[in-house]
């Protein structure tokens, strides 16, 4: 399975905002891989992964209590992404408290901050990253590829592995997109919740985020990276797939036709499924220990990446296994 560009995490995204060159908006272009061969096999084997796949507004009820809303997000500028995003908005009217992933909304002066915390945090003066981690063979593609997407070979040779590999997550278009301060989803409902008065929490700090990344191991973030250098084009391509998806309230699905136009080695697609689990299921029992006093309060609104809700191991399933009824809006 190749990189789902959905799953890059807020606080990636907010890096790669900031660090990225741009003058006008560039639109995202991507074939949208709408027809795969052996699809049917691939959902088949990530049957566990598409548990819920199908929705992206969900009702969480208990007795006594006021209804909760869960919402899945994508970080993206994309400007259908928002129309989805302002109609789940209109559940924020009603609501006590709003908590994303990293609360905002995140002005600029806050993003220099975290630009500069996470760069303190991913360099590595002394030494060369490469060595050890990534084969000789794979530097030549990987340097040229990193050059072409505004990174100078020298400077990526002091980041650490997993720091390049998530900062390539977003296609190119999109990073320019965004460092352009485009409204971005996350950031338009925390924004919408402040002009509408309701109090706006994170159920992460972006040091939490940034630590869970981080313990990505270097051979897997080698093998990510060297993926994406190999084949750039299909970052644009899964990111058009997935805007499609997500405007069908089927983000999830963009797993299987990642592993069905991949035709990975053994090692590399292990190396894919530690990216998942670091990414997205080692986070999701932490936001669902942070949201569960707004759920026992009631009347709360939820919105984290959409993968997070998806899965035996999603926050639906986490908060029906805390007794709460959670029905698909749409």
């Amino acid at each position: 399975m190749r990189r789902a560009p959905s799953a890059c995490a807020a606080i990636v995204c907010l890096l790669t905002i900031t660090l990225a060159q741009a003058n006008t908006p560039e639109a995202c272009r991507g074939a949208d891989l709408a027809h795969v061969e052996g699809l049917a096999a691939a959902e088949a084997a990530r049957a566990d992964d598409l548990v819920n796949a199908d929705g992206l507004m969900w009702r969480i009820e208990k007795p006594n209590l006021a209804p909760s809303y869960l919402f899945g997000t994508i970080h993206s500028t994309d400007d259908s992404a928002l129309e989805v995003a302002r109609r789940a908005a209109e559940q924020i009217k009603g609501a006590e408290v709003v908590a994303t992933e990293l609360g905002g909304p995140i002005d600029s002066i806050e993003r220099a901050n975290l630009t500069a915390a996470m760069l303190a945090e991913a360099l590595d003066r002394d030494h060369d990253t490469f060595e050890g981690v990534i084969p000789p063979e794979d530097r030549e593609l990987i340097e040229t590829f990193l050059v072409g997407q505004g990174y100078p070979a020298a400077f990526a040779h002091h980041l650490k592995p997993w720091f390049l590999a998530i900062l390539t997550a977003l296609p190119t278009c999109e990073a320019a997109r965004e460092a352009l301060n485009l409204p971005e989803v996350d950031q338009f409902l925390a924004q919408t919740a402040k002009d509408l008065g309701v109090k706006v929490i994170g159920l992460e700090t972006p040091q939490q985020q940034l630590d869970a990344i981080a313990t990505m191991r270097p051979e897997v973030a080698a093998t990510l990276l060297t993926l994406t250098a190999r084949e750039p084009g299909m970052n644009d391509d899964l990111y058009a797939t997935m805007l499609r998806l997500y405007r069908e309230s089927r983000p999830a699905e963009i797993l299987p036709i990642s592993d069905a136009v991949g035709g990975l080695s053994e090692a590399e697609r292990s190396a894919q499924d530690e990216f998942m689990r670091v990414l997205l299921v080692d986070r999701n029992a932490v936001m669902a220990e942070r949201a569960a006093p707004l759920l026992a309060s009631g009347g709360a609104f939820i919105a984290v990446g959409a993968l997070h809700l998806t899965g035996k191991d999603g926050l639906i399933e986490r908060f029906r296994a805390d007794g709460y009824a959670v029905t698909k809006l749409w």
